[in-house]
């Protein structure tokens, strides 16, 4: 698949792979924020990953992968703290092309490690599929971490939590049924944003003054939840669905 030229606002450089490291992908969209990639084996830790059966690589376009991240929420534990999102749009713009590279690059038994280093701090996660599912488990968001450190003044050790909206959940071990709040579990084929997350995206972008040129075309919420309208009622198949989709994200986008 060919990148629209007109989609990336942002240079981004891939860096071949070498025997010593899995594979890394670097890219600076702007002097504000810079990314790192790398792939690595899912057995590194004692964890429950290592108990998934993966199904790298996986096909999944870039209009999708936009989907994905502009649906991902969090909220910090203080009180008084709101939901926001955990990418802007200039990141979401920085991110998307590269995570597309990944997906169709990364192997069986690889997961996706990212690092993004923005004004607002470090956004660092792991990515990987298993079924028909797509997981996002992040360890530091904006500069700070899941788990508080040698903060013994507050009552919650979780610095933040993910918030699953539709069509996504928790991760729950299936050792001991624990949840972890820090692991959104998404259907790999994820509805479409809603309004109120549109909403939620301008407005963050708003406060965090970001040139007006990476506002969110308001024509493209609209043609969006035309195309929903036209799937649901099986007036499209799913194929069509998927290619119009691309093709308004790389016009509008």
């Amino acid at each position: 698949m060919v990148l629209n030229v007109n989609f990336l606002k942002v240079v981004v450089v891939f860096i071949f792979f070498s025997p010593s490291v899995f594979g890394i992908a670097e890219g600076a969209g702007s002097k504000k924020s810079k990314v790192k990639i790398t792939f690595r084996s899912q057995f590194y830790e004692s964890s429950p990953l290592i108990n998934l059966k993966l199904n790298h690589p996986i096909k999944i376009s870039q209009a999708e992968i936009i989907n994905h991240m502009v649906s991902l929420k969090f909220k910090g534990t203080f009180i008084g703290n709101k939901e926001e999102p955990v990418f802007s749009v200039s990141e979401i713009q920085t991110l998307a092309p590269i995570l597309f590279k990944a997906f169709g690059g990364v192997s069986p038994e690889k997961i996706i490690r990212i690092q993004l280093k923005s004004l607002g701090g470090i956004t660092s996660g792991d990515i990987f599929s298993f079924k028909k599912y797509l997981n996002w488990r992040f360890d530091s968001i904006r500069g700070e971490t899941f788990l508080q450190e040698n903060n013994v003044r507050s009552w919650n050790i979780f610095s933040w939590k993910m918030i699953p909206k539709n069509d996504q959940l928790y991760f729950k071990s299936g050792i001991d049924k624990r949840i972890q709040k820090n692991w959104i579990i998404s259907k790999l084929k994820l509805p479409i944003s809603g309004q109120e997350n549109m909403d939620n995206r301008r407005s963050f972008d708003s406060q965090q003054k970001e040139p007006s040129e990476n506002n969110i075309n308001p024509k493209l919420e609209e043609k969006l939840e035309h195309l929903k309208y036209l799937y649901d009622k099986q007036l499209i198949s799913e194929e069509e669905y998927q290619n119009q989709q691309k093709k308004v994200f790389d016009e509008l986008f």
